[in-house]
């Protein structure tokens, strides 16, 4: 059976009212006509009630104070009235922002330059308890020191239920161009949605959702004669298969890893990640009829479900840990070091985004890790993995891994997975029944 997991995504509620309600006054110089675009009404002047004088002062004052600002960095920027915040200020309650979120206040500091409204950002000590101390709940009432804020969509029930947080809707139907809301991937957008009263309230813009995305470097199945991986079973077998063997060509083998993950110890705050990576191998025996159907505890007792199911999860995990690196801070991934790797997306920008000089090759780390690539006279790399053909054999993304074998509840044995026992469940397909541009219809069965 089949089954993902996907950590509990970040999302930033929405800045409140204090910038979205600025007025600016402006001087239309074409019709001469002093203008208001205050936010609820739009009133004109006739210059004839001003002296000349005074309407050329205004338009060179109005000319002085656009010229403060620069919108031309995108065309997001570019659609705001420059300085339309000029003098406001929101407060931002982030978390981890260095790691997690650096180039949040780079566009701060964009949105400053072309409006003139400022984000001040705080950092959170505990993503799950600090906002909800400033929002409050219905035991407290909230600080409400922030405007906004990055939580975890999962501890934000509470205060959609009691109308705590502002409900996006309109902002987003009349931003749908610049926000791009429908590119979002269906099942992280929906984590931001609340249902009360009949209605589904958008109380969260998702920022971040994370999956654990299994890659392989196919380059080596196809040139060792082995199948694509399916199961956990697998995924051990081809860890220790490649582990401690050259595959980058590069004459060590020391450093070369069956398995690299993210996190791994030492990641910081995200080795919280590392008992969800262990939740998703156990939840393929264990959940076998969809995210409905729990598996943590018993329905019954709420006693933990600690049993067959959970012991051999664990072994996997204590097979495959001697066997793995890291896959995303380092560049062992990148350089052609790791056979296979499973880590949230960002960790794969590298490989799949800019391939130019990202991809999977030899880099030069004379000045430290994460190098550029190395090349030849002629500006190829000096080495990436490749197909028999000689062409650039990108790793390949696979779907989650699964189990042949599921729990019965009753006695706590492992049996055969089949469509009454795991009706969920995928069948494996062989490679020639894959689509025709699908790289793995290259690889044996």
């Amino acid at each position: 059976m089949k089954a993902a997991t996907m950590k509990a995504a970040i999302a930033m509620a929405t800045l409140s009212t204090v910038m979205a309600t600025a007025a600016t006054t402006t001087i239309d110089s074409t019709h001469r006509t002093l203008q208001s675009n205050a936010p609820d009404s739009t009133t004109t002047c006739p210059t004839s009630l001003l002296d000349e004088s005074t309407v050329d002062a205004c338009l060179t004052w109005q000319k002085s104070e656009s010229s403060k600002y620069n919108c031309t960095a995108d065309s997001y920027l570019s659609s705001l009235t420059p300085g339309k915040y000029a003098g406001l200020t929101a407060n931002y309650l982030s978390f981890n922002t260095e790691q997690a979120f650096p180039h949040f206040p780079e566009r701060a500091e964009m949105l400053t330059r072309c409006t003139g409204g400022t984000i001040i950002f705080s950092e959170a000590s505990d993503i799950a308890v600090d906002p909800i101390t400033d929002i409050g709940s219905a035991d407290a009432v909230g600080a409400e020191i922030y405007d906004a804020y990055v939580m975890i969509y999962s501890f934000t029930r509470e205060a959609s239920s009691l109308g705590l947080l502002e409900t996006l809707n309109e902002r987003i139907r009349e931003n749908t161009v610049n926000l791009q809301y429908e590119d979002m991937f269906p099942k992280v957008r929906n984590m931001g949605e609340y249902r009360k009263d009949g209605k589904t309230n958008i109380d969260l813009l998702m920022a971040d959702g994370d999956f654990f995305t299994p890659v392989i470097r196919i380059d080596l199945l196809e040139r060792d004669g082995l199948p694509m991986p399916h199961t956990w079973d697998d995924l051990v077998e081809i860890a220790r298969f490649y582990n401690g063997t050259d595959l980058n060509d590069d004459g060590e083998s020391h450093d070369d890893w069956g398995f690299c993950i993210y996190p791994r110890t030492g990641s910081g705050f995200n080795d919280a990640w590392i008992p969800e990576l262990m939740y998703s191998t156990w939840a393929t025996t264990d959940q076998t009829r969809g995210i409905q159907e729990g598996f943590l505890f018993d329905e019954e007792t709420l006693d933990p479900n600690i049993g067959t199911g959970f012991e051999k999860a664990m072994n996997y995990w204590k097979d495959l840990w001697p066997l793995s690196a890291d896959a995303c801070i380092t560049s062992t991934f990148v350089e052609g070091r790791c056979a296979i790797g499973i880590a949230p997306p960002g960790c794969w920008k590298s490989v799949f985004v800019n391939t130019d000089e990202g991809g999977v090759a030899w880099r030069d780390r004379t000045n430290g890790d994460w190098g550029p690539v190395l090349r030849d006279e002629n500006g190829e790399a000096l080495w990436r993995p490749t197909f028999k053909d000689g062409t650039y054999a990108e790793p390949y993304r696979l779907k989650p891994l699964g189990s042949l074998e599921v729990i019965d509840r009753e006695t706590d044995t492992l049996v055969e997975c089949g469509p009454n026992t795991c009706p969920k469940g995928e069948k494996i397909k062989h490679s020639n029944e894959l689509p025709k541009d699908d790289r793995a219809n290259r690889l044996v069965d």
